[in-house]
């Protein structure tokens, strides 16, 4: 049985809980807002949402190459094989768990659960480094968003 706690250990000790997304506009991924437009109904990319809920949660055109590549193909130490996409920018996702850099995909970077906050499912992975940050969404956990669908 697994249990999940919605109280940080941040909070307990009454310090900033840097995992409550913002409400609003992306968030980069060390969680401030971005400078991105809000993901609407934009002129240069579909929207991306949660398969499962469709909750709004990245834009086509916030795709990024790490390491040479937007898509990454990796398995973990269980052996589970992961398809992702690497984002600039996201939101509706909620960080959960500690950042490690154990088995990191990515050399540099600490990595953190995320999961979607419109229906808990894991949606993938925050990544955080010296040099910057991006999210690696797992790309079969998203779904374009049909035209004139709002949500």
């Amino acid at each position: 049985m697994i249990l999940r706690c919605k109280t940080s250990i941040r909070a307990l000790r009454g310090e900033p809980d840097r995992e409550t997304p913002s409400p609003g506009g992306p968030e980069s991924p060390d969680g401030r807002p971005g400078e991105s437009p809000e993901l609407s109904d934009a002129e240069t990319g579909g929207v991306l949402v949660c398969r499962a809920c469709r909750s709004r949660i990245t834009r086509r055109d916030f795709a990024m190459e790490v390491n040479g590549s937007h898509r990454h193909v990796f398995f973990n130490p269980h052996g589970l094989v992961f398809e992702l996409g690497c984002f600039a920018s996201a939101k509706n996702l909620l960080p959960a768990g500690p950042e490690t850099d154990e088995f990191t995909w990515f050399p540099g970077h600490r990595w953190q659960v995320v999961l979607c906050t419109g229906c808990s499912s894991q949606l993938g992975w925050r990544y955080v480094g010296e040099a910057g940050g991006f999210f690696g969404l797992i790309l079969k956990a998203l779904a374009e968003e049909e035209a004139g669908i709002r949500g």
